[in-house]
């Protein structure tokens, strides 16, 4: 019981030290890791699932603006997760398509990590999104985490793969559309 609270909480200061670089310093935890440098980090997966559950426990409460039975609620919201969880190795291919000369296991670190960032925005966006016919402000109030979204997915995109702005910027894009094509198809085929 103890090492399991010691594992979850991260009481070594890990997770506060992994959160830090992660939000602030966008790239750095993923190239450091690549770079053999992962003690000081909380493993990438347990940051994904800590906040992949915080994220759709999140996305369960909102969601009751669009969807009104719970049976249906919870239904979406572990269809949401599980097909999510799947989809980041897919991300992670991508990469590798993108940068050939990276190893899959950073771009899966990489993936977490990018998944990691959204999630945490994304818990930000969906409250304001579902509130927004209250008042205009939380219109306004949205474009502040989306803003910080582009600018991180850049920057870690920059950091993580050491290339040129024009490259990083025309990869990051690609990736983008091409995960988005991929994340529509599935959950169309899902939904269907």
């Amino acid at each position: 019981m103890k090492q399991s609270i010691h594992e979850i909480l991260d009481i070594d200061g890990r997770l506060a030290l992994t959160l830090k670089t992660l939000l602030f310093k966008p790239g750095l935890a993923s190239y450091e890791i690549s770079q053999g440098k992962h003690i000081k980090y909380t493993p990438a997966l347990r940051l994904y699932l800590v906040s992949s559950l915080l994220f759709f426990l999140v996305f369960a409460s909102f969601q009751n603006v669009y969807t009104t039975e719970a049976s249906a609620q919870s239904s979406m919201v572990e269809l949401y997760s599980r097909t999510m969880f799947v989809l980041f190795p897919v991300y992670a291919i991508l990469l590798s398509c993108f940068y050939r000369t990276s190893y899959y296991l950073d771009n899966l670190v990489f993936s977490m990590h990018i998944h990691s960032v959204v999630y945490f925005v994304l818990m930000i966006i969906g409250p304001l999104e579902s509130m927004e016919l209250k008042s205009g402000l939380l219109v306004i109030a949205q474009f502040v985490p989306g803003t910080y979204a582009v600018w991180y997915l850049m920057t870690a995109f920059k950091v993580m793969y050491r290339e040129s702005w024009s490259k990083t910027i025309f990869k990051a894009i690609c990736v983008y559309f091409c995960y988005m094509a991929i994340l529509g198809v599935v959950f169309d085929f899902i939904l269907s």
